[in-house]
């Protein structure tokens, strides 16, 4: 347990240094691989650290993008995709289950883009108790437009793979994904 603990300290330590201000400094990366590579950390963070980094440099250009051109918050644009992608209705069930934050937050959210005219909500036919959320056709075209955008404006994080190796990486991806989806449904099922 205690080389648990130093292995996630150091873990945070080298997450924290390399990525101060949001940028990630290169003697720094070099320093991590190097540590990994002589066993003072575990080869884990070879795929752990990079894929954080990766997440908060994108996360944060993309933050700033999105507020700068579109005025909405990473959140909003998470509700906003999900339905976008999900037949245009969902309940907010659904909708918690596809982002990740608290349904405090949530209601936060929806509230916000129905203010906006960008979703609204309708009772469910199958289920009078409960409220679809739906995609109006402004918030339809506004989300079409910022995926469109968003792509665009983070598309040069991956230029420095040719096309195989971007199929490669998404196939990769797509795998650790579905396996953290297992085991999650096999840790709450054991719950």
């Amino acid at each position: 347990m205690a080389l648990k603990i130093i292995f996630l300290e150091r873990y945070k330590f080298c997450y924290n240094i390399i990525m101060q201000n949001n940028k990630i400094d290169k003697n720094l990366i070099t320093n991590f691989y190097e540590k990994v590579a002589s066993k003072e950390l575990p080869e884990i963070f070879l795929m752990t650290l990079p894929i954080t980094l990766i997440q908060k440099s994108i996360f944060a250009h993309a933050e700033s993008f999105l507020k700068e051109k579109f005025d909405l918050l990473h959140s909003e644009v998470d509700v906003l995709a999900s339905l976008y992608t999900h037949d245009k209705e969902l309940s907010p069930t659904q909708l918690y289950d596809l982002t990740i934050f608290s349904s405090g937050g949530m209601t936060k959210v929806l509230k916000r883009l129905e203010q906006r005219g960008l979703i609204y909500r309708k009772a469910d036919t199958k289920d009078k108790r409960c409220m679809l959320v739906c995609l109006t056709k402004e918030g339809d075209k506004l989300i079409a437009q910022v995926l469109f955008e968003i792509s665009q404006e983070c598309s040069s994080y991956f230029e420095v793979l040719d096309k195989e190796e971007k199929e490669l990486f998404s196939t990769l991806l797509k795998k650790v994904l579905v396996n953290i989806n297992a085991l999650e449904c096999t840790s709450k099922a054991k719950s």
